[in-house]
C-alpha cells in the first residue's frame, strides 16, 4: 500500500492537505526534478575548413594521432592471449550429444525435465501415472510410454522412474534414471 502524504494522510506534521496543500511538498521536489533533466547540448556551427560532399553532409576527418606501437608478429611464437587448455575451434569432441531436432506435440515432445508427476492411479494389478506435459495438459501413461528423450520405466505407489537416453556421436547411448515423486505434505 503506497501512501501519499501530501494528498491523503495527515500523519506527517506540516503536510496536511487541509492546512497547506501540496505546495510545500512540490516546493522541495520540483527543483530536484528540474536538476535531473539533462540539458540539450549546443550544436556546433559548421566550420569553413570542414570538407563537405555535394549533399552537405560532413565527411569523416582523419585522426591527427598516429599509431606508433610495434605490431605483433608471431613468427613461431605462441599467442600470449590464447589459453593453452582451450581446444581448437575446428575439432569437435568425440563424445558429443547428437541433436534431437524439433520435438513433436503432446507427451511425445515433452522432455523428462519438463514432465511433472500429478498423480498415480492403482486399479487391480495395473498402475497408471498422471503426468503433466510441457503443454500443461495431463497425460495418463503406463510403463514403457515414450517421452521425447526417454521412457517411463516403472510406476511405484508414490513415485515413477523415468529413463533418460542420450545418443552420443561415438554411437554410445547413455542412460540415466530419473525419479519423480508425488508432492506429499
Amino acid at each position: 500500500m503506497i501512501r501519499q502524504y501530501c494528498a491523503t494522510s495527515s500523519r506527517m506534521p506540516g503536510l496536511s492537505i487541509r492546512r497547506r496543500g501540496c505546495a510545500p511538498f512540490l516546493g522541495r521536489v520540483l527543483p530536484l526534478l528540474c536538476l535531473s533533466v539533462p540539458l540539450a547540448a549546443p550544436v556546433p556551427a559548421r566550420d569553413a575548413r570542414t570538407p563537405h560532399n555535394q549533399e552537405g553532409a560532413v565527411k569523416a576527418a582523419e585522426s591527427p594521432i598516429r599509431f606508433t606501437g610495434i605490431p605483433y608478429q608471431p613468427a613461431n611464437r605462441q599467442d600470449p592471449f590464447w589459453h593453452p587448455e582451450r581446444k581448437k575451434s575446428g575439432s569437435k569432441p568425440v563424445d558429443e550429444e547428437v541433436p534431437r531436432g524439433l520435438p513433436p506435440r503432446g507427451i511425445a515432445g515433452t522432455y523428462i525435465a519438463q514432465a511433472a508427476l500429478e498423480g498415480i492411479s492403482i486399479r487391480d494389478d495395473r498402475k497408471t501415472a498422471v503426468i503433466r506435459g510441457a503443454d500443461a495438459r495431463a497425460y495418463f501413461l503406463r510403463e514403457g510410454a515414450r517421452l521425447f528423450d526417454g521412457y517411463l520405466k516403472t510406476i511405484h505407489d508414490d513415485s515413477v522412474t523415468l529413463v533418460r537416453e542420450t545418443k552420443m556421436r561415438s554411437g554410445k547411448t547413455v542412460s540415466q534414471e530419473v525419479t519423480k515423486r508425488l508432492r506429499t505434505q
